[in-house]
């Protein structure tokens, strides 16, 4: 073992116990606020927290560990697995019909080590940034399981755990609340590793097979029972904002021959748009540090990879945000260039 994996699992170990999971704030976590914001509130396995959950679920250990905590792990071990699933197909179908009626929908997706406190104070000055129509519009903010610590030197332990949490929050959670809207013109903006969620909700995660054990053992949560994402006649705009994935997201892995291929984007995908940024410091230490150890995540920061990605995929572009040191969702979008990416897409603002 390398002394640098050394001190990576070192660090791993020391700083698990300042670790939390991100649960909802308030009772009713999977809500409608006037006058068009939806909430969806999905746990590390994708499923939707119910109302009160807490009186049956209760608050998950400080730990973040991986397999101590779940909606459908306690579902599971008190027999209300099919209370749990038919709450989710009642919300699903709720928010089906809510925005029926609307023209376009905004799902907003944050990134990992983010509160969802914090994550709030984002969501609102977007949704004001915007110039919205509450009759014609929709807002959907999308909160997962990305897990937070105030540990200043927790933020790679956070990172190991929230990469498989990203991909399950969008298989399971985003995917299937896509599958409830059809015919809309849908913009999702995503912060950091929310752009894996996204990304998975619109194509197949490959899972590591020791992933996908534990994950059925210990959640009874099984990672190839994902609905498909359904062809719904949906436009798909995908505004990526310091994008904290690498090609391997984009690519499928064929566990039986250990051959990869790039993945099928739905043809409902009609733009992703991206920001580029080799002064982010949190790109830049992952990239120089951790990225051969874990995910990569040079896509938000080198040009290159998305020059090759537009290969693949010639509806990618990019903007150049290079010069912003910070990596913060709240700097991000209110960098003036981010208004300048919503106007490239043909989306209005407010001054």
């Amino acid at each position: 073992m390398s002394r640098q994996l050394f001190y990576i699992l070192f660090l791993f170990t020391f700083v698990s116990c300042g670790i939390a999971h991100n649960v909802p704030k308030n009772r009713y976590p999977n809500s409608f606020d006037k006058p068009n914001i939806v909430n969806s509130f999905v746990d590390q396995n994708g499923n939707f927290y119910p109302d009160n959950w807490r009186k049956t679920y209760g608050e998950p250990p400080k730990s973040g560990d991986i397999n101590a905590y779940s909606l459908m792990k306690i579902a599971t071990e008190k027999g209300i697995e099919s209370e749990l699933k038919g709450f989710e197909k009642t919300r699903l179908l709720a928010i089906s019909s809510k925005v029926k009626s609307k023209d376009r929908v905004f799902i907003f997706v944050h990134g990992f080590n983010a509160p969802s406190d914090e994550v709030n104070e984002s969501y609102e000055y977007m949704r004001k940034l915007l110039k919205l129509n509450a009759n014609k519009d929709e807002v959907v903010k999308f909160y997962w399981d990305g897990l937070h610590t105030t540990n200043p030197f927790g933020g790679a332990k956070v990172w190991f755990s929230a990469t498989s949490f990203s991909q399950m929050a969008g298989e399971f959670g985003l995917r299937n609340l896509l599958n409830s809207i059809s015919n809309k013109k849908i913009i999702i903006i995503s912060h950091s590793r929310g752009a894996s969620v996204v990304l998975s909700a619109l194509s197949s995660a490959t899972f590591s097979e020791s992933f996908a054990k534990g994950t059925l053992e210990n959640h009874n949560v099984d990672v190839d029972a994902a609905k498909k994402l359904a062809e719904n006649g949906n436009n798909i705009t995908c505004i990526m904002l310091a994008p904290a994935i690498g090609i391997e997201d984009f690519k499928i892995k064929d566990l039986v021959t250990g051959t990869d291929s790039y993945c099928s984007l739905s043809k409902q995908v009609k733009k992703i748009h991206i920001t580029v940024n080799n002064t982010d410091v949190m790109l830049k230490k992952f990239v120089g540090f951790l990225s051969n150890k874990l995910k990569a995540t040079d896509l938000g920061y080198k040009v290159d990879v998305c020059n090759e990605l537009v290969k693949q995929y010639p509806i990618m572009k990019y903007t150049d945000f290079t010069g912003m040191k910070s990596h913060d969702f709240n700097q991000y979008i209110r960098n003036p260039k981010f208004k300048s990416m919503l106007k490239a897409e043909g989306i209005a603002v407010n001054r």
